[in-house]
């Protein structure tokens, strides 16, 4: 059985393809577009998960759709006619609704006009969310929980999970959403692009949540979950404009005056940062934590369970979540790769397989390597097109070996490698690697390639069985997704992966999983003592890369010293 699962007409659309209860693949649509966030249709996605499978569109017998414009559509009315919501919202949700009964046209389109004859599904959102958490999670029974934004009219959710069902057990409603108090504050600091909020956790660390008393009173929390006071933002009264032009997300200011009579005048973008912002950034992780910490408790409470499956946008918050099994009686965390919304697609897909269907789950996603991968051919191919003179190492301790001594000597190295990740991070195949011993290491990065903000932290990748010897409270995080303490007398080793608050948002790396990269690592631990190396995406202001095409383009335009494609290493010349 076939099923495609699609996350469309939203920010980072995707498809993700089933095949028997396995995932085939999964895929961004902005690896393929180029355009980061991408959103739309992801037509290119759907079709590359069907080529890389080998089947057509004529073969599938079930499509879902992480979105369904009829859910709770009595309380958008109730909210419309109480004037909780603008009353643009039922016009903008009626157009919503008619992409989204499109659907099947466009990805008839999409796979080469051949007609369908699968079964079309809308999956509320955050049930898609929820799916995409347990269903392919390791636990036979956990409590679930989806926090964002919103989507049809949810911004959290939760649930207990048990085999392959799912049973939703509470919810929160528009207008409340912690995703709209930490965008909107993010937009008020002046990083007002889809998708920045993460620079904002970035920056808090630099100062302190001297701010809570101003800031608090925004949000409270309840027995039911929290609720927003509305008078500090937009959306109630004025709605939220999300457009895509060129096909990048834009959202609409969410923050009223009310902002700038407790916290003072918004920053410009690209204005310079003082020790004021740096407070509010403090400020606002510190409350994000409080809510995130209260309703995980809640959760365990309504659950009784001790593992804790994780989903949505706000649980993109790494700091936050390498907190929460210190402070709540959790005991297992399980959040997969694709936790935001690019993941409903797998979502969406995995609702209709187990909980429509009653189909027994089939695969755990240990690994974020979803994508497409290239042969050495292809990789060769692109080479010889680019020009380019390469060697060729085809024993995997040797190209491990040689890798690591050339991060040893303080090159940077584009790492090339198996299937396109899926999900915001790069885990170890499309990754840009360094040393991170080297204190300016962040500097040659920011400079020569990735151009970030320099309060914004490096990863350290750390081979997963080493990880209790440089981190407190050690557990997996093999998706980056899990900030956590480094024991204080390691810290002045890794200066380039430490962050100023002594923490790291490491990437826990296990050989089953990744083996060339467990390799590079280990070879690099061997030469050095230390089993971690520096990994960021490998891209430059653009989405992470895709084919060797790309990566041969980002190598050749930014200042890499060494190209490690699959088998072939590139030397910079000149």
């Amino acid at each position: 059985m076939l099923t495609l699962g699609l996350n469309a007409f939203h920010a980072d659309a995707s498809a993700a393809l089933l095949h028997d209860g396995n995932l085939a693949g999964a895929i961004e649509e902005e690896r393929l577009s180029r355009i980061k966030h991408c959103a739309g249709f992801p037509g290119r996605a759907a079709a590359l998960c069907l080529e890389r499978a080998g089947v057509r569109g004529r073969d599938l017998d079930h499509v879902a759709v992480s979105r369904d414009p009829s859910a709770n559509l009595m309380r958008k009315v109730l909210s419309v006619l109480g004037g909780q919501a603008p009353a643009g919202m039922l016009a903008a949700r009626l157009s919503n609704a008619a992409k989204v009964r499109s659907i099947e046209d466009d990805l008839r389109s999409a796979l080469g006009g051949e007609p369908l004859r699968a079964t079309l599904h809308a999956v509320e959102h955050h049930r898609a969310h929820l799916a995409s958490a347990f269903f392919c999670s390791p636990f036979d029974d956990a409590a679930v929980l989806s926090l964002d934004g919103f989507g049809d009219f949810v911004s959290t959710m939760w649930a207990v999970g048990r085999g392959h069902t799912l049973e939703v057990l509470g919810s929160v409603r528009y207008p409340h959403s912690l995703g709209i108090l930490y965008t909107a504050t993010a937009q008020w600091l002046g990083f007002d692009r889809y998708g920045d909020e993460g620079k904002v956790m970035g920056l808090a660390p630099y100062g302190q949540p001297r701010y809570l008393d101003r800031l608090r009173p925004a949000v409270q929390l309840t027995d039911g979950g929290f609720a927003l006071d509305t008078s500090f933002f937009t959306h109630a009264s004025e709605g939220v404009a999300m457009t895509w032009d060129e096909g990048t997300p834009k959202i609409s200011r969410l923050w009223s005056a009310r902002f700038i009579e407790e916290l003072g005048p918004p920053r410009e973008p690209g204005a310079p940062l003082t020790e004021h912002h740096h407070d509010v950034a403090a400020t606002l992780q510190a409350l994000t934590e409080e809510v995130i910490l209260h309703v995980v408790r809640l959760v365990q409470r309504k659950t009784g369970m001790k593992r804790l499956c994780l989903a949505g946008g706000v649980a993109l918050n790494s700091v936050a979540n390498g907190k929460l099994r210190a402070n709540t009686p959790f005991e297992e965390i399980f959040i997969q790769p694709a936790a935001g919304d690019n993941g409903t697609s797998l979502g969406a897909a995995l609702w209709v397989e187990h909980q429509l269907l009653g189909r027994r789950r089939r695969f755990v996603m240990g690994s974020a390597s979803t994508g497409p991968e290239y042969s050495p051919e292809a990789c060769a191919e692109a080479l010889a097109r680019a020009g380019l003179g390469s060697e060729r190492v085809d024993d995997p301790a040797a190209h491990a070996e040689r890798t690591a001594r050339a991060i040893a000597a303080g090159q940077v190295v584009g790492w090339f490698q198996g299937k396109m990740e899926f999900g915001p991070r790069a885990l170890g195949n499309r990754s840009v690697l360094a040393d991170p011993r080297r204190a300016d290491m962040k500097d040659v990065l920011n400079s020569r390639i990735k151009h970030r903000e320099a309060f914004r932290p490096f990863a350290p990748a750390i081979l997963a069985e080493r990880t209790a010897d440089w981190f407190l409270d050690a557990q997996p995080s093999p998706a980056m997704l899990m900030v956590l303490p480094f024991r204080p007398e390691k810290r002045a080793e890794v200066p380039a992966v430490a962050h100023v608050d002594g923490s790291g948002r490491l990437q826990t790396v296990e050989r089953a999983h990744n083996p060339p990269y467990h390799a590079v690592i280990s070879a690099f631990e061997r030469l050095t003592g230390v089993p971690i190396v520096l990994n960021t995406s490998f891209n430059e202001n653009e989405p992470i890369v895709c084919t060797p095409d790309e990566a041969i383009a980002c190598f050749r335009r930014t200042s890499m010293d060494l190209l490690v494609l699959g088998p072939f290493f590139v030397e910079r010349s000149g």
